[in-house]
């Protein structure tokens, strides 16, 4: 395998992560409660769009491998924000007394 080919596997595997992450969101009604959680997700979409063209028109791996790169970042930091907001929401303890 050739780099060029190892650069749009490792590309493909980051935006397959990416929209799995978002599908389990969706899957979890994991909706974002907070402003910062929004905010990273609202990030992510604009992100995911501004780059859609850039994606299928590339013929770079290098580039692709960047934005996918990017775009799994910003959504796996939105996930991390909504799951901690949850928690801190949670009206349960996080280590119930023994």
């Amino acid at each position: 395998m050739n780099s060029d080919e190892a650069e749009m596997r490792a590309a493909v595997r980051e935006l397959a992560d990416a929209l799995e992450t978002m599908l389990n969101l969706i899957k979890a009604d994991a909706l974002p409660t907070t402003p910062r959680a929004q905010g990273l997700l609202r990030e992510a979409g604009t992100f995911l769009d501004e780059s859609t063209d850039l994606i299928g028109l590339s013929d770079r791996p290098g580039e692709i491998l960047s934005l996918a790169t990017a775009l799994n970042k910003l959504v796996v930091s939105a996930r991390e924000q909504i799951l901690d907001d949850a928690v801190a929401a949670s009206p349960a303890p996080d280590h119930p007394a023994m």
